[in-house]
C-alpha cells in the first residue's frame, strides 16, 4: 500500500509534533513551578516552627573580689560573645569605666572605685583562675567559663 504525502499531511504531522513539544514544555514548566512552590512552603514552615533560642546559650560564673577580699559569686546565662557584654547583662553587678587607647578600662565595680593614681589599685580580670590576657571588652566567653573581677593593688 502506497501512501501519498500531501502538504496537508506534512502540516498535520508538524502540528502534532509541535503540540507534543509544547505539551512537554508545559509539563516541565508546571513541574518546575510546583517544585518552587514546595520549596517556598518548606522555607515558610521552617521559619514558623523553628525552635526559639534558649535564654543564654552559655552558662558562666563571675566572681567579684572587692577591696576587702570579700567574694560575691554571680551565675549567669548569656548569648554574649565577650565578657563586658555578659557583665552588663547581670543583675546586681554594676560596672563603670572609660574607653582608653587600650580598650575599656574598669574604674568602678558595685560602687568600689580602683584608682591607680591614688593607691596603685586596679580591677584585674581572671579567666579560669589565670590572669586574663585580654581587656574585658575583648575577652571571649565560653560555656562553663569562670571569670573574676578582682580589686588589686600593685606591689610597685
Amino acid at each position: 500500500m502506497k501512501k501519498t504525502v500531501t502538504e496537508e499531511t506534512v502540516t498535520n504531522e508538524r502540528s502534532k509534533a509541535e503540540g507534543n513539544t509544547h505539551k512537554g514544555g508545559k509539563g516541565t514548566l508546571i513541574a518546575a513551578l510546583a517544585a518552587v512552590v514546595v520549596v517556598v512552603l518548606l522555607i515558610i514552615l521552617a521559619v514558623m516552627f523553628k525552635p526559639e533560642p534558649q535564654t543564654g546559650d552559655k552558662s558562666i560564673t563571675v566572681t567579684l573580689t572587692d577591696n576587702n577580699g570579700v567574694d560575691t559569686v554571680y551565675e549567669h546565662n548569656t548569648d554574649a560573645e565577650y565578657l563586658l557584654e555578659a557583665v552588663r547583662e547581670m543583675e546586681g553587678l554594676e560596672l563603670q569605666g572609660e574607653d582608653g587607647e587600650y580598650g575599656f578600662y574598669i574604674t568602678t565595680v558595685n560602687g568600689i572605685t580602683a584608682d591607680y593614681s591614688i593607691d596603685q589599685s586596679y580591677w584585674a580580670i581572671y579567666v579560669n583562675g589565670e590572669y586574663g590576657s585580654y581587656g574585658i571588652e575583648s575577652q571571649p566567653i565560653e560555656d562553663g567559663g569562670e571569670y573574676a573581677l578582682v580589686y588589686e593593688r600593685s606591689a610597685y
